[in-house]
């Protein structure tokens, strides 16, 4: 057989084999299972520098309140200054952040809210005003979502319809529905709440409290060393005692326990030592007497204690929840998702991240505007 009579070879086509294939898939899985947490580093190192700017945002918004008024805002009703009552002065208190909103290209914003010393004052009805719907003439304003109340790494919603609709006992109560509420994660601090510093109806040992407008230079420890503000992480939403139990085995970071009875006496034993335990077992000091609830941040208008106060009475991030009397005061701690520790404002106006395993004394220290130790 001559050459041209030889039949002609097909080229033959490669193709990965079904092992090599799989080699493939599992090298390009391990690169993938390397970046991811680069990335998600990188993510959350953003999310953190926005956090950052927020709080620098307010800073620079109580710097120039303080220029204008030589004061900072106190804990204050629009046009009416609270009478010390804790029950029904209660609702028109207004939150430092409504009163930067001028200060922080808010002003719209800010004189819709209606003037005057009548009902049209209040933020929420008549009668204990923690837990009741909001009323018409803060409506409008207790929706608006303000990016730089919200920190980013926090994925709860900007909305949130946790105040209870229950107007039976509150016959004054303006309406009877409920009005999703603007969430938020900022917290001002009201002071180190050793002793009865947690009540923000008297003069705490921190910037801010009722008809506080406290000035700069009633920081003697410095503005450097003195918290103005904080973040925590906003509540799951849940109504009073909507998550019955063991209140120290709930979601502590999204959730706090309200305690019921009147008489202070479980504050006391918590203050004595409890609430610092990780996880405490919380039934022998509270059973019978107070219930679970998510209310955490939930509207940024209120100067009610969940809401948009703090105290450094536990460091950050502390592992037990938060404990609170009629959500006008109580121990709510600075929290963030950010890993190991919170930003913090200070009254100089800088924000610095603080770690969680700080010396409990200094961050207390950090909460007083006079910790006794300045030089």
């Amino acid at each position: 057989m001559n050459k041209l009579q030889q039949p002609l070879e097909i080229g033959r086509q490669h193709a990965f084999t079904l092992v090599e294939l799989l080699v493939v898939i599992a090298i390009i899985g391990v690169l993938i299972a390397l970046l991811l947490p680069a990335v998600q580093a990188a993510r959350e190192a953003a999310r953190r520098m926005q956090c950052t700017n927020n709080q620098k945002q307010y800073g620079i918004g109580l710097h120039n309140y303080h220029a204008v008024l030589n004061a900072l805002p106190g804990l204050a009703a629009r046009k009416a200054r609270t009478n010390g009552s804790i029950c029904c002065p209660g609702g028109q208190l207004l939150s430092p952040h409504f009163w930067l909103l001028p200060y922080m290209e808010q002003s719209s914003l800010y004189d819709s809210l209606p003037k005057g010393n009548s009902p049209e004052v209040w933020i929420f009805g008549k009668c204990e005003p923690y837990n009741k719907a909001v009323a018409d003439s803060a409506s409008m304003v207790s929706q608006v979502q303000i990016a730089a109340f919200r920190c980013p790494s926090d994925p709860a919603p900007n909305l949130t319809t946790a105040i209870a609709n229950d107007t039976t006992d509150c016959p004054s109560a303006t309406v009877s529905t409920v009005t999703p509420t603007a969430t938020n994660n900022y917290m001002c601090c009201i002071g180190s709440a050793t002793g009865t510093n947690y009540d923000v109806f008297f003069r705490t040992d921190g910037t801010f409290y009722n008809d506080s407008f406290t000035g700069f230079n009633a920081m003697i420890d410095g503005t450097s060393n003195v918290i103005v503000l904080s973040e925590a992480i906003v509540g799951d939403g849940s109504a009073r005692g909507a998550a019955p139990g063991h209140p120290g085995r709930q979601p502590w970071l999204r959730s706090g326990i309200e305690e019921l009875a009147g008489d202070n006496t479980h504050f006391k034993e918590y203050a004595g030592g409890c609430g610092l335990t990780p996880d405490p077992d919380l039934d022998s000091v509270l059973a019978g007497t107070s219930e679970f609830f998510g209310w955490r941040g939930y509207l940024w208008l209120t100067a009610r204690a969940p809401a948009t106060l703090f105290s450094t009475y536990s460091t950050p991030n502390p592992l037990h929840p938060d404990l609170g009397w009629r959500s006008v005061y109580g121990f709510y701690a600075a929290r963030s998702f950010h890993t190991g520790g919170v930003n913090v404002t200070f009254g100089d106006g800088s924000v610095r991240f603080v770690s969680s395993s700080v010396s409990l004394e200094l961050w207390r220290n950090y909460g007083k505007v006079n910790s006794g130790t300045a030089k």
